[in-house]
């Protein structure tokens, strides 16, 4: 006799965050109609239950319906608090974040890095390039600024470098960045609007590197004209890539399976929460059953890879060590991955070129080379990326 694995998914379906929470619906949708498990499931039978405004609400909801496995929402506070309303274990599908920690939450899996992790790729990227930059310079703001001050502070460390870090309240970022002191490295994260206007502000200064948490996108940037050229930004996933996989398909694989079932091309949104249900095949594919401790425990030796890249959990924190958040860099137009290494698309162009003024064309900083400026001609140097 067969019988169905049902799979409860806790999502914003309306409300601020519903194009995201929808969009991973998407993506575990189409799991659910390819995932092959062995007897006794037929098929993956899917609820999804809307977690606004109450997600702790809508977690209660779906634990009582007694789902088979249990996938968390979208959004950090919404999957905090779902989270913390039940002991069953979730799957992280749409919240990386470093308070999803074991110690804290025992019974949940992480699904991606950590978002506040990114600028580790930024420093090890700097360092690997240059070994005379000293002090970074953090500009920080929202509900995520404790985290990326925590993480971006050992990871300098890691690195030899010192840190200056500075938080602010959303809406303040220009007198923020006015008060801000000079540095090596500029790292900034904060929501889409503070960024451009400490972008405006710090860019025409002579950083060796700079570093926008928004400034992936060309859209969020497009009014920076020069001063986005060789910004570094924390990258997406590639859709087109056939990267081979040891678990799913590949990117490429995905997107044409995805866009033919809905009709619209994958964000990775959607790309994240196919991948949960990938890990949560997997892991009931190993232990050969669906009770909770069997999963988990499951889930916490798998070491593989997927369309978006390594899978494996921190044997102390729980969290996500596998996956590294791709660093990307504005050259020519373009965003270009740049790190890490084995994932590059272009060769990290380093040091930093800038416009100290509107209207001027780009130039690498003039004048005595100090110890952060390094005796080199006014180009940027390209290093090989193996």
């Amino acid at each position: 006799m067969t019988t169905p694995l049902t799979v409860a998914l806790v999502t914003p379906l309306t409300g601020p965050d519903a194009a995201q929470g929808l969009a991973g619906l998407r993506g575990v949708t189409l799991w659910a109609r390819d995932e092959r498990l062995p007897l006794p499931w037929d098929e993956v039978s899917l609820t999804a239950y809307d977690a606004y405004p109450d997600s702790a609400a809508a977690m209660r909801a779906a634990v009582a319906a007694g789902p088979d496995a249990l996938l968390g929402p979208y959004g950090h506070r919404a999957a905090l608090a779902a989270c913390a309303s039940t002991d069953r274990v979730v799957f992280n599908t749409g919240a990386p974040s470093t308070r999803f920690v074991r110690q804290a939450f025992p019974n949940v899996v992480n699904i991606a890095a950590a978002t506040s992790t990114w600028p580790r790729g930024v420093l090890a990227a700097v360092r690997a390039a240059d070994r005379r930059a000293r002090k970074v310079v953090l500009l920080a703001s929202g509900d995520t600024a404790v985290e990326i001050t925590s993480v971006t502070k050992a990871a300098a460390v890691a690195q030899s470098f010192e840190v200056a870090s500075h938080v602010f309240p959303p809406g303040k970022a220009a007198l923020a960045a006015t008060r801000l002191p000079p540095g090596d490295i500029l790292i900034v994260h904060a929501g889409p609007d503070d960024e451009l206007a400490a972008a405006n502000i710090l860019l025409r200064r002579p950083w060796r590197a700079a570093a926008f948490s928004t400034a992936v996108s060309a859209q969020a940037t497009a009014s920076l004209g020069d001063l986005r050229e060789q910004l570094l930004a924390p990258g997406s996933w590639m859709p087109e890539s056939t990267q081979p996989t040891a678990t799913g398909p590949t990117a490429r694989e995905f997107t044409a399976d995805f866009t033919a079932l809905h009709g619209v091309a994958p964000t990775e949104t959607a790309a994240w929460a196919y991948v949960t249900g990938l890990i949560l095949g997997r892991a009931i594919r190993y232990c050969g059953g669906v009770q909770d401790a069997s999963v988990l425990a499951a889930a916490r030796g798998i070491d593989t890879t997927t369309l978006l890249g390594r899978f494996r959990l921190d044997e102390a924190t729980g969290l996500q060590v596998g996956h590294q958040i791709p660093i990307v860099q504005w050259q020519a137009g373009a965003s270009r991955t740049v790190w890490p290494r084995e994932s590059a698309r272009a060769p990290f162009a380093h040091p930093r070129l800038f416009t100290s003024r509107p209207g001027m064309a780009s130039r690498t900083s003039p004048g005595t080379p100090t110890p952060t400026q390094p005796r080199t001609p006014p180009a940027s140097r390209t290093l090989p990326t193996t």
